[in-house]
């Protein structure tokens, strides 16, 4: 029996690499500072908790692969960015860094085309200077967005279906908005953290 602990994350700046600063003004401008710290303060408090859930799981992390919406490297690579990510703050990595030290094997989870034609359109909504300009940058976005999101879930859903072995168990980090339970392997058991 293969299993898999499908978690579902909230992203934090540290965790959108290069757009983390624009992403941050952005909420900053929206928000305002206090409510941006006050929401900072509970995805902290989410990130400490879900922590505990997941080591309180007690997984054989030496038999435990690792699954992590935005990355499309494994080895030396996906560990360089597993550590520099978790350097900048992200308890998402910081976590990962935790159960790769005790033997957890990362996986490379995401296609780059995707993720770099995700990354472009977020790029050009955020760096355009004319409100007509940003108005037909959001518009692209929106009209890719969902198409990109399925296309991300499947291939998500298919690496974990091709390298999860069997005894086994796998562990997704994923945002709230993917679906890839459904396009998952019918021998494949789901644990849902959210559900508990």
């Amino acid at each position: 029996m293969r299993k898999l602990v499908y978690v579902r994350i909230v992203h934090t700046s540290a965790d959108m690499g290069s757009l983390s600063k624009e992403l941050t003004q952005v909420a900053i401008s929206k928000l305002g500072r206090e409510k941006w710290e006050n929401n900072q303060r509970l995805i902290e408090k989410f990130w400490d908790e879900l922590e505990k859930e997941i080591f309180g799981l007690n997984l054989n992390l030496e038999n435990t692969r690792i699954y992590q919406d935005g990355l499309p490297c494994e080895g030396e690579m996906g560990i360089k960015i597993i550590h520099n990510t978790a350097e900048l703050g992200s308890k998402n990595y910081q976590i990962i860094e935790k159960m790769v030290a005790k033997g957890a094997r990362i996986i490379a989870t995401e296609n780059p085309e995707l993720l770099i034609e995700e990354r472009n359109l977020l790029l050009n909504m955020l760096k355009v200077s004319s409100t007509s300009e940003k108005e037909e940058a959001k518009k692209r976005y929106i009209a890719k967005k969902d198409f990109l999101l399925e296309q991300r879930d499947a291939y998500i859903a298919s690496r974990i279906n091709k390298t999860l072995e069997n005894e086994e168990t796998g562990i997704l980090f994923i945002g709230a908005e993917h679906n890839v339970i459904p396009k998952l392997a019918d021998d494949i058991e789901v644990l849902d953290l959210v559900k508990h």
